[in-house]
């Protein structure tokens, strides 16, 4: 396991860690489909430029399975930097 992301899941619990890397695996899947999501307001919100709209049923899919309130936390809780690697390793 990257480092980064084996001492980012060892300082969680188990419910936060899958969580986690739940969240960096949807953030990578929507990076690849150039979109962006990210708090504004303390509100999940999504940007996409030129998306890959065959990715968009995925994205969706995984935005019904983890949860907005769930994202929204994890965004709360993490630095983008922290973000960007666990998703480097997704």
């Amino acid at each position: 396991m990257d480092q980064a992301l084996h001492n980012t899941v060892d300082q969680i619990g188990d419910d936060r860690r899958d969580t986690a890397v739940a969240v960096a695996q949807f953030l990578a899947l929507a990076k690849a489909a150039n979109v962006t999501f990210d708090l504004v307001d303390d509100r999940l919100t999504m940007r996409a430029v030129k998306p890959k709209w065959a990715l968009w049923a995925p994205i969706r899919h995984c935005l019904d399975e983890i949860g907005i309130e769930a994202i929204e936390e994890h965004f709360r809780k993490t630095t983008p930097q922290e973000r960007e690697s666990l998703g480097e390793v997704a």
